[in-house]
């Protein structure tokens, strides 16, 4: 029963929707992949070697915990289109393809964020709790616990927004004088 807690395969999704899937067979969009698990990486490694500290956990708490939750109402949304998606598919099975796979990796991508705001705001809590500096800010490597997934969190939510955009623009015919999807 504790496969239940694992998120293996939220995470499995997420990374497999970071491919380029326009063609038959997704290629992987490594330098994404790349950017996401170096610079997270990255941040959580100045925190310690160059003594970082987070001064107001108790904000960072609070936007976390918002995040969690504004990424699950997001995720509500797009799983309403998507249905919509769906039940327009048998009229238009490969029209829309490409705004079908679209919502589908938006949605990974908002529940991985979800997940990691939720992971993080629980890591901060141990933090304050355990690795706090006699001004209440915390420091070392709870502090690097914390920044390495709000920094995940915040570059998938960056990469998410590009993609509902176009889903957008396509799915309620933009006009091509108002849509960023089209050039000129």
């Amino acid at each position: 029963m504790v496969y239940r807690l694992l998120p293996v395969e939220l995470f499995r999704g997420h990374w497999k929707a970071l491919s380029d899937y326009r063609a038959v067979k997704p290629v992987p969009d490594r330098l994404t992949r790349v950017a996401l698990t170096l610079i997270p990486l990255c941040a959580g490694g100045c925190m310690i070697i160059f003594g970082g500290t987070l001064a107001a956990p108790g904000a960072l708490l609070s936007g976390v915990a918002l995040l969690a939750g504004g990424f699950l109402a997001a995720f509500a949304q797009i799983s309403n289109l998507r249905i919509k998606l769906t039940e327009r598919m048998r009229d238009l099975p490969d029209a829309e393809q490409i705004d079908r796979d679209a919502l589908d990796e938006t949605a990974s991508h908002l529940l991985v964020s979800s997940y990691l705001s939720a992971v993080t705001a629980v890591i901060l809590v141990l933090g304050m709790n355990f690795g706090t500096n006699s001004q209440g800010a915390v420091q070392g490597v709870w502090g690097a616990l914390v920044v390495a997934p709000a920094v995940y969190v915040l570059l998938t939510f960056l990469v998410s927004i590009p993609r509902l955009y176009s889903a957008y623009a396509t799915y309620n015919a933009v006009r091509p004088e108002l849509s960023g999807t089209h050039r000129g």
